[in-house]
Parts: structure tokens; sequence; C-alpha cells
């Protein structure tokens, strides 16, 4: 306690307050401070090197500077992501432990009959959606096809095969979606990755993978491959002489996607500045030109606009896996 006497008491008057201050400053709770004021971690699901981890590395690198603070990219890998997605739904509530999460995570995995999964939209708070991508139909060189209305007939003619990087992904439920629209059928044949899948179509082991416009385009470029169609709605702005698989059946899109998410009872204050400050980082050009060399288009926009973007591939993919008997890895 401050004792004041009457000959000293303007000056202890501002002491009191000054300690006043102090003591509510240190009573405040984390998130009334400005945000951020420490280090940021974002919690990655895959591995250091691949597309998802470059893109939080990216972005993360653009916050520090931005906040001048530091950002930890920390990949913890396993069970399709979901390993980080516990980690972080156990994290404390308060924007300094950021989820990275794809499109699979949210609308894929929550319908695989498997003991591991659990509810992540429940557990996260969805803040945006960064960048999405689509898929590439290739094809081998010896499929006698040239575009998907071609290809529909070899298919009506002779069973066919399609490679993937896994049986629960995207990928999969695209060559699902083609076949079911054309009217004929085709074998999944899952890999633990890409690599494989794409050797094997250089090989002629497959005829037919679904894989990323970066992976795929080179290849295609230097006459090894071809490519028969893109899965998103409308033609790819990067890849604008393919064909979308929509041109061919109306309505046909699947895509994939990166967002970015926070634990549940985030303070709504701190998933708006984190927001804000994700859309201004998309909105460079720096940025939207490496997003371009990773064959990738930035979102950004509103957390509702990401929720809208996840509900409804949520019901329209859950009800594949669902008709499929898709179980989990």
């Amino acid at each position: 306690m401050i004792s004041c006497t009457r000959v000293q008491w303007k000056a202890c008057i501002a002491m009191t307050v000054s300690a006043a201050l102090a003591l509510l400053a240190t009573a405040l709770p984390a998130h009334a401070q400005a945000y951020p004021s420490r280090s940021i971690t974002i919690l990655v699901g895959y591995s250091a090197g691949g597309q998802a981890d470059a893109l939080a590395r990216t972005i993360g690198k653009q916050l520090g500077e931005t906040y001048k603070i530091s950002v930890v990219i920390e990949n913890k890998t396993g069970a399709n992501g979901m390993i980080a997605a516990q980690a972080a739904a156990r994290a404390e509530p308060d924007g300094y432990t950021i989820l990275l999460v794809t499109d699979a995570m949210l609308t894929i995995d929550p319908h695989l009959a498997s003991s591991n999964r659990f509810d992540l939209a429940s557990a996260m708070e969805p803040v945006v959606n960064v960048a999405w991508s689509p898929m590439l139909l290739a094809a081998a060189n010896n499929v006698p096809a040239n575009s998907v209305a071609e290809l529909v007939t070899v298919g009506k003619s002779q069973q066919l095969s399609f490679g993937s990087p896994g049986s629960a992904t995207p990928h999969r439920l695209a060559g699902e979606m083609l076949q079911k629209a054309g009217g004929f059928t085709m074998t999944n044949i899952p890999y633990k990755g890409t690599s494989g899948s794409v050797n094997d179509l250089l090989g002629g082991q497959i005829p037919l993978l679904f894989g990323a416009p970066t992976l795929l385009e080179p290849l295609a470029t230097a006459g090894k491959i071809k490519l028969l169609g893109v899965t998103s709605g409308q033609r790819y702005p990067l890849l604008p002489t393919v064909p979308a698989i929509s041109e061919t059946f109306p309505g046909f899109k699947i895509i994939s996607y990166i967002g970015f998410m926070l634990p549940k009872k985030t303070p709504a204050e701190v998933i708006a500045a984190l927001n804000k400050e994700v859309n201004a980082i998309l909105a460079t050009d720096a940025m939207r030109a490496w997003l371009d060399k990773q064959g990738m288009i930035a979102v950004g926009g509103t957390k509702d606009d990401f929720i809208r973007q996840v509900e409804s591939d949520y019901k329209s993919r859950g009800e594949l896996v669902r008709a499929l008997g898709i179980t989990g890895e």
C-alpha cells in the first residue's frame, strides 16, 4: 500500500494511478493485449518440402515480417494430417497455435470409418481459405484418347485404371466422379504419395492419373504424357489450353484447397486480425507470383466464405465416400 502525506499528495496520487494501471495490465487476458505479442506456431500435418509445408512457410515468413515476431513451422505428420489437428485442438485458444488444414482433412476424413478420426470442425475455428488448385487428368501416350469424350468411349470398350495418392483422397474421388458421369468403370490404383504413380504413368504401367499441375504439366510439355482435362469447374487460368472436364460433363468440379484454423473459443477479434493479415498477404503481387509457380491460386475472403466452401464439399464428398464404402487407410 502507498502511504501519502499532505505535502506529497499530487506525486503520490500519480504513483498510485500508475501502480493500479500496471496491476490492471497484468490482470488482462492475453487476447486483450495487442495480437500477436509473441511467437506463433503453425502446425502442419505433412512432411517438410511438400506443397502444404511450402505454403505454411511462405505465409509464416510474411506474417513474421509484418508482426515482427518469429513464426515457427512444426511438422507433425501422420494419420492424413490428423496428428497435427489433434495437437492444435489441445492448444490454448489464444491465436498462437495455427493449424494448416486441407480440404481432405475437412471434407473426406470425417466420413471415414476409422477409430483414429475426430470431429475437426467442432474442435477448430475456420479462419481463412488460403489457396486452391485443381487436379489434371493425365493419360499415358499409349492410351488411344486425346480428350475426355474419347476416353469415355475407350472406357466403355476396355477396363481402365487410374492412379491416385491414396484411396481417401480428392484424386480418388475425381476418378470415381468421372466414371459415374461417363457411364463406364475404372479401377483405382492407390499409391503412397505421387512419385510412384507418375513413374508408372510414364512407363505405361497405368493408363491414367489424377495429379497436381506442377507435376504433370512439365511432363506433358515434354511430350511424355497427355493432358485430357482439368477438374476445376472452368478452365484453369494457369493452363488455359487444357479443357475443363465440365465442358464434357457440366457441373463436374473437384478442387483441392489449403486453409488456416484456430482452436475453438479463440476470441473473434484474434480470428478477424489473422484473417485480415492473411488476406493482405494474398493480395500482394509477390505472393500471387509465388502461388502461380506452385500451381495454386489465391482464395482469401472471409471466415464465412471458408465455412460455405467446406459445408458444400462436406455434403457432396460424404455421399460419395459412403456410396463407395471408402475406409481409412
